[in-house]
């Protein structure tokens, strides 16, 4: 019994420090914040990649079912997607533009977002695809770019005529319609944002530097002369004023009296 009482007296001791040790308060865990989250893209930034199937063989369904989604069902772009203006480009012109993104010439570098989509759309086509929408494409009717008055402010329009018929006329013509023998697109119906896009991207490398892309190669080396935005906008506000003017719309010639009347 004697020998038990040691025992017992540690027993004791033990449940006593595991009570005061309930008692006391332990420290609450850090409480972990989380983590911020990213803001959601916005709306319309980045497409929803248009698939093609097999079942389409008709330019203007593959047209209306692909390619609108991108360049709206006028064919005259988004400006929200950067996507260009493509209604009535010359066949000549767009079976060689999309042939370059099926092959590799254009969408290739990893900074140049939009052609890296328009790549992967162009590589679903079957050449027989290619052909019916490029067919599809040129019988639509050229749009008129937007904003055409706002894109054409702070620009010295006469300025940009004069460096527009020194410098790109004798490739895009006097009327800025394109050149068949030359392989250059037509620039009025774009938009204003577009070919200012292009223009740098001819001048930071990300177009016109893959081996065989022999037009590339000429606008990289004809795009070395514009010197600053000032210049640009001056060249790029001249081809918009070669636009036909947008028609205004309608106006009624019934008084709004006459109509309050009725």
């Amino acid at each position: 019994m004697a020998q038990a009482r040691p025992i017992l007296f540690l027993l004791a001791a033990a449940a006593l420090i595991v009570a005061s040790s309930l008692l006391v308060k332990q420290p609450e865990p850090p409480v972990r914040k989380p983590a911020a989250a990213k803001p959601a893209a916005a709306p319309g930034a980045t497409p929803v990649i248009p698939m093609v199937t097999a079942e389409m063989k008709d330019g203007k369904a593959i047209f209306e079912q692909v390619c609108s989604a991108c360049h709206g069902m006028d064919g005259g772009g988004k400006a929200e997607l950067k996507s260009p203006a493509i209604a009535a480009l010359p066949e000549y012109y767009a079976k060689h533009q999309i042939n370059g993104f099926r092959e590799g010439r254009r969408g290739h570098h990893p900074e140049d977002t939009q052609s890296s989509l328009m790549g992967i759309i162009a590589k679903q086509l079957t050449d027989a695809q290619a052909e019916a929408v490029v067919a599809h494409i040129t019988k639509m009717p050229r749009t008129v770019p937007a904003d055409i008055e706002k894109d054409s402010k702070n620009a010295d329009v006469a300025n940009g005529q004069m460096l527009f018929q020194e410098r790109c006329m004798e490739c895009h013509r006097y009327n800025a319609t394109g050149e068949i023998a030359f392989g250059s697109p037509p620039l009025v119906g774009q938009q204003a944002w577009y070919i200012m896009a292009q223009i740098a991207k001819f001048k930071n490398g990300q177009r016109g530097t893959v081996k065989g892309d022999v037009n590339g190669a000429k606008m990289v080396l004809s795009s070395n002369f514009i010197e600053d935005e000032q210049m640009l906008r001056d060249i790029v506000a001249y081809i918009l004023s070669l636009n036909p003017r947008p028609e205004p719309p309608a106006v009624s010639n019934d008084s709004p009296f006459e109509s309050a009347s009725r």
